[in-house]
């Protein structure tokens, strides 16, 4: 893809503090410790086993997501006293 090129989005400008007004836009380019990321989405996400929200980069959100479901799988394991790893 051309680096110049941008999806037909509104772009977001921000990058940190994010918020509900800015899901749904597009950040142009966005330069980490770990990547470049071009034409990431500002996306809303909730962990549906703890009700915790994140807003934020598509790529955060899905961090976010996995996160969260190795942390509930450890403490279902953990309630169900599971030693071998696996959850029911």
């Amino acid at each position: 893809m051309n680096k110049d090129m941008i999806i037909d989005a509104d772009v977001c400008e921000k990058l940190e503090g994010w918020d509900e007004e800015d899901v749904g836009k597009i950040i142009p380019l966005r330069i980490t410790a770990n990547g470049t990321y071009r034409n990431e989405m500002i996306v809303e996400v909730f962990c549906q086993f703890c009700g915790a929200e994140f807003i934020g980069p598509s790529r955060e959100a899905g961090g976010f997501i996995g996160g969260h479901e190795c942390l509930h799988a450890w403490q279902v394991r953990k309630d169900l006293g599971r030693e071998d790893g696996l959850v029911e």
